[in-house]
């Protein structure tokens, strides 16, 4: 509990420092609170992410500002993904069946989500607990991920289609 009080504390005292010099900061203090970087991450002002210790980047990880990143479930993310502005990834699922218990005193059901390398993900765009993005999809803007990808698809809309691959 302390720890993720802390979390929340740095990630809010540093998340709005602009410029290269902001992204540095994060990228010090998100690592020395247990997220795992392989590289230089390059986080945006105004980016949220709660539980640091169970997302893993790989190299070359930009994220733009007003993304919020919720990894109680784990994210693993590969090499070389984008994370457009105001994108949600969030790892945690609430149950709603049942009237007994209210939703809002119900846990999350941590689900685990997973990137594969060159993904890019459109601004507006929101990743579902459990989703599998393949490598090389492409996500437009304002879709919603609700299941796995394929490889080098590029996806749109509420539920996300395939629309094409990359060729």
């Amino acid at each position: 509990m302390l720890i993720g009080e802390l979390e929340a504390l740095v990630v809010g005292l540093v998340g709005g420092i602009p410029t290269v010099v902001g992204m540095l900061i994060r990228n010090v203090l998100y690592r020395m609170l247990g997220m795992k970087i392989k590289g230089f991450c390059w986080i945006q002002p105004r980016v949220t992410i709660v539980n640091l210790r169970r997302l893993r980047v790989g190299r070359h990880f930009g994220c733009n500002s007003g993304a919020y990143i919720n990894a109680i479930g784990r994210i693993e993310m590969g090499d070389d993904v984008l994370i457009g502005s105001n994108v949600t990834i969030s790892s945690g699922k609430h149950p709603i069946e049942g009237r007994d218990t209210s939703v809002f005193s119900r846990p999350a059901i941590p689900m685990q989500i997973k990137f594969g390398n060159d993904v890019w993900i459109g601004a507006g765009a929101s990743v579902l607990p459990g989703v599998e993005v393949a490598e090389g999809t492409v996500v437009g803007a304002n879709s919603v991920v609700t299941k796995d990808t394929e490889s080098y698809s590029v996806v749109v809309g509420a539920p996300a289609r395939v629309v094409r691959f990359r060729e």
